[in-house]
């Protein structure tokens, strides 16, 4: 979602007023002025700018509003997993993905065996994959 215009304090204006995007400057094309632009890339900050703008907006635009958001779900969060140290689910030189899945499961980042673990698995099975479909 974007605004573009030569008016600078406009522009800053808006962005003030709506409180999400951010504001900045295009290159001029030739014999042109600068262009400023408001842009907002955020899914989440789109659907909600786009609900508050909907009393404003005559019933073509409001249409195509409800279209382009139609089915359109907030993103979630990503999820900030906590660091851990040697866990003991694995042993060094078991080769498996399990390990790594019950870190994720529960909150937590793989710890060094399990990621190892999980790196050798998921390499030896690419290789079986790829002599598989030759």
């Amino acid at each position: 979602m974007s605004v573009k215009m030569n008016d600078e304090d406009i522009i800053k204006r808006f962005h003030t007023v709506v409180g999400y995007g951010r504001v900045i400057k295009r290159k001029p094309y030739l014999h042109h002025d600068p262009m400023w632009e408001w842009r907002l890339t955020r899914t989440n900050d789109i659907l909600k700018l786009s609900k508050k703008f909907l009393p404003f907006m005559g019933l073509r635009r409001t249409k195509q509003i409800l279209t382009a958001t139609k089915g359109k779900v907030p993103v979630k969060k990503r999820q900030v997993l906590k660091i851990v140290p040697e866990c003991g689910y694995m042993k060094p030189d078991e080769i498996s993905n399990r390990g790594a899945h019950k870190h994720v499961r529960v909150g937590e980042k793989p710890c060094p065996t399990c990621a190892e673990n999980q790196h050798k698995y998921l390499r030896q099975w690419r290789k079986a994959f790829f002599e598989a479909n030759k």
